[in-house]
C-alpha cells in the first residue's frame, strides 16, 4: 500500500524541491519515503505532477512491466539525489560534483527532447508530456520540465538549505536568513536542542 502525504511533505515552496526532500534527511537519519513506485505515484499525484487519470494509467502500466517501473522509479531516484547535491552544494558555497551537474543537465534536456511545444502556453503548462509519450518516465520528465523552470527563474536565488535536516526550500523572506525547512519541526526541534543544552548546563 503506498503512503500518505501530507502538508508536512511539501515544504520546499516548488515541487523540484520537494522531490528532493522525500528522503527523511540527509544528515540525519536517512529514511526513503518513495519505497515502490506506487510510493512515486502517491507521492506524485498529491504534488500534482500527475493527475487521478494519468496516475491510474501509470498504475496499470506498471502492474504490467514491474521491472520498468522499478527503472523509472530508480530514475526518479538517482535524478534526486543528483539534484539536491548539487543544489545544496550550491547554497553552501562548498565545490559541487560535477556529475551531478551532468545528470541534472542529462535529465532535463531528456525531458525536452520528448516534450511538445503547447499549442497556448498562456493557459497551461508550456510543455506538453503525456503517459502515451513516455509511459512510466512520466513523473520522471515531468520533474526535470519543472527542476529546468525552477532553474530559468528568479526563485533559483532564494533556494536555501534547511540547518537541521538539509532539506532544500524557497525562502520568500526579504532577507534571506530563513534557517530551517519548517518551524514547525526543525526549528522547534533545534530550539528544543537548545534549551535542553542550556538546561543540562
Amino acid at each position: 500500500m503506498a503512503r500518505d502525504w501530507g502538508a508536512a511533505d511539501f515544504v520546499g515552496g516548488h515541487v523540484a524541491l520537494d522531490v528532493t526532500n522525500t528522503v527523511g534527511g540527509f544528515r540525519r537519519e536517512r529514511v526513503e519515503r518513495i519505497a515502490t513506485y506506487a510510493d512515486l505515484l502517491a507521492w506524485a499525484r498529491t504534488a500534482e505532477v500527475v493527475d487521478d487519470e494519468e496516475a491510474g494509467a501509470l498504475t496499470a502500466l506498471a502492474e504490467v512491466s514491474p521491472d520498468k517501473a522499478e527503472a523509472a522509479l530508480h530514475d526518479v531516484r538517482n535524478f534526486r539525489e543528483a539534484l539536491h547535491r548539487w543544489l545544496a552544494a550550491a547554497v553552501s558555497e562548498t565545490a559541487p560534483d560535477d556529475p551531478d551537474r551532468v545528470r541534472v543537465a542529462h535529465d532535463v534536456a531528456e525531458a525536452f527532447r520528448d516534450a511538445r511545444l503547447a499549442p497556448d502556453p498562456t493557459s497551461g503548462p508550456a510543455w506538453l508530456l503525456t503517459v502515451d509519450d513516455v509511459g512510466l518516465a512520466l513523473p520522471a520528465r515531468r520533474l526535470a520540465l519543472a527542476t529546468a523552470a525552477l532553474l530559468a527563474s528568479d526563485d533559483r536565488h532564494r533556494i536555501g538549505l534547511c540547518g537541521r535536516c538539509s532539506w532544500l526550500f524557497l525562502d520568500p523572506s526579504p532577507s534571506r536568513r530563513r534557517r530551517w525547512c519548517s518551524m514547525a519541526t526543525c526549528g522547534n526541534r533545534a530550539k528544543a536542542a537548545r534549551h535542553h543544552a542550556r538546561s543540562s548546563g
